[in-house]
């Protein structure tokens, strides 16, 4: 239940941010909306995996759920876009622990032998919400005010109660020792008052690392359209953000050499082991076409075919419902067939490919919705279903037991990371786009409404209207067109995964077993 509230805020808000940004004057401002929340989501997720294991996971994800049920109600009270998207931040925040926590406790609460099983359980859970998220987000829009996105879980606005954290935050109150997994409810209680375990925690590590994603994905999400390519803010924030991780690759180096207490936040063994290198790449790679379809698509179905939020929702269910069936059918194959998941990666990675590739080729002089784009979202969709769950899946093959909540934490950081860095790739190629070709039919006035806000649009003449949506389409599949280089370098990062005998889940099985002999 927890997974579910925090992964469906990821996709609720992507066929109402039309809506939202509208109401709150910001259409220029749209990408920090997602960006802000997915930020923070992916910047904490090895930071809450490390605290767990030295403050207790039961604790770190009571917290997560208290914090993001907290700011959830404050989103859906905000009055202007810069206070939406601060409130945005803290929200990922708490679902970033959320995630994080869930996917390492399900695995630790499980023999090796049936990972895969549960991690497909888990990564469904994810696809379901993927799912649900545009079509609430569109039934939401087209029948009340946007704010019942953020009080969705609650049983009435004035009340402000959000059942559905509540419910999550007593069933694991109730049922998760604190001790878990350690099995002493003591440790939880010692380790809040001990100075060595306060010490153990890799501060520095934890700030160069999230300081370093957050001006990297400002720089890329300001640039061109806040602030010159070429200005100094945006310079600056990029050398800043080189620095910052470059630092953070040195410090968790030395750190691992040394014999303190202080623990790394991600150990230099993981660094240098090329399975976990290729896994982490293959992620980072994968995430961005993921996002950019989640999001770009519904938006580009209202503005430039002018569907309603739901019609938008109900229209990218082949990519949603094909993604969850790819990943169940991905848990079959490694599980029950003994197919090797490198195998499923390079099959998934071609779809991916593939999909994107033609939806990119999606003519821009046409304003009504080709029916050849529902296919291209099925091809898509088994692409993401088949990568997103198996690099998961592979994590236990590659790392001992010790190693395996972080190594999770960090392909799933490193995936959300690319996801993010794709969203505001997209908003900076699609806004500087309508900079340089709007120009040529529209006056500066007009420019600015419209990336005010897209409803503006309406405000234009006939001819207008149509030149307008031509080239938010043509943005649209340029956007795509982006993605598509990210596809083909994703399937090259397999190359670090090769071996001569692909591993199979049966050798976790077979280890563990000699392992206990």
């Amino acid at each position: 239940m927890s997974l579910l509230l925090s992964t469906l805020e990821t996709t609720i808000v992507s066929t109402s941010l039309v809506s939202i940004v509208d109401a709150l004057h910001g259409f220029d401002r749209s990408g920090w909306l997602v960006t802000s929340y997915m930020l923070t989501y992916t910047g904490f997720l090895i930071i809450y995996a490390k605290l767990s294991d030295i403050l207790g996971m039961k604790l770190m994800l009571l917290c997560a759920i208290t914090l993001f049920t907290i700011f959830s109600i404050a989103c859906g009270v905000s009055n202007s876009m810069v206070l939406l998207i601060i409130f945005r931040a803290f929200q990922g925040m708490g679902g970033s622990g959320i995630y994080s926590l869930s996917t390492v406790m399900v695995t630790m609460m499980v023999p090796p032998a049936k990972y895969a099983t549960y991690v497909t359980i888990t990564t469904s859970v994810f696809a379901i919400s993927s799912v649900l998220g545009p079509l609430l987000g569109g039934a939401i829009n087209d029948s009340t005010t946007w704010r019942w996105v953020f009080y969705l879980k609650s049983v009435a606005q004035h009340t402000m109660l959000d059942l559905g954290g509540a419910s999550a935050f007593a069933l694991v109150a109730f049922s998760i020792p604190f001790g878990f997994p350690y099995g002493k409810s003591a440790r939880f209680f010692r380790s809040m008052i001990e100075e060595r375990a306060w010490k153990r925690i890799d501060a520095l590590g934890a700030f160069l690392s999230l300081a370093g994603s957050i001006l990297l994905v400002f720089a890329l999400q300001e640039g061109g359209v806040a602030y010159a390519w070429g200005s100094g803010a945006v310079i600056a924030c990029f050398a800043l953000s080189s620095l910052l991780l470059a630092g953070f690759i040195i410090w968790e180096r030395q750190l691992s050499m040394r014999k303190t207490v202080c623990e790394p936040m991600f150990p230099w063994r993981l660094a240098v082991n090329r399975f976990v290198l290729g896994l982490l790449i293959n992620g980072f790679l994968t995430g961005f076409p993921f996002m950019a379809a989640i999001f770009n698509i519904p938006q580009r179905l209202q503005t430039v075919n002018s569907t309603s939020a739901i019609d938008a929702g109900i229209r990218l269910l082949p990519l949603l419902l094909l993604s969850p069936v790819a990943s169940a059918t991905s848990g079959l194959l490694i599980t029950k067939l003994k197919i090797p998941p490198l195998y499923i990666l390079i099959l998934g990675g071609s779809l991916q490919t593939i999909g994107v590739g033609l939806f990119s080729s999606l003519p821009s002089s046409d304003l009504q919705i080709p029916p050849a784009q529902y296919g291209y979202q099925v091809i898509m969709g088994l692409g993401f279903g088949f990568n997103l769950s198996t690099i998961l899946m592979m994590v236990p093959m590659v790392v001992d037991e010790k190693d395996m909540p972080v190594t999770m934490a960090a392909v799933t950081q490193i995936r959300v990371l690319g996801g993010t860095i794709g969203l505001a790739a997209c908003s900076a190629v699609l806004i500087n786009h309508i900079k340089e070709q709007a120009p040529t039919f529209l006056t500066s006035e007009q420019v600015a409404s419209i990336l005010l806000s897209s409803s503006n649009i309406a405000l234009l003449s006939p001819q207008e209207q149509t030149q307008t949506r031509m080239v938010f389409a043509a943005g649209y599949s340029q956007q795509m067109r982006v993605m598509l280089y990210f596809s083909v370098a994703a399937i090259f990062s397999l190359l670090l995964l090769i071996e001569w005998r692909p591993r199979r889940v049966v050798d976790i099985a077979k280890a563990e077993l000699s392992t206990s002999h």
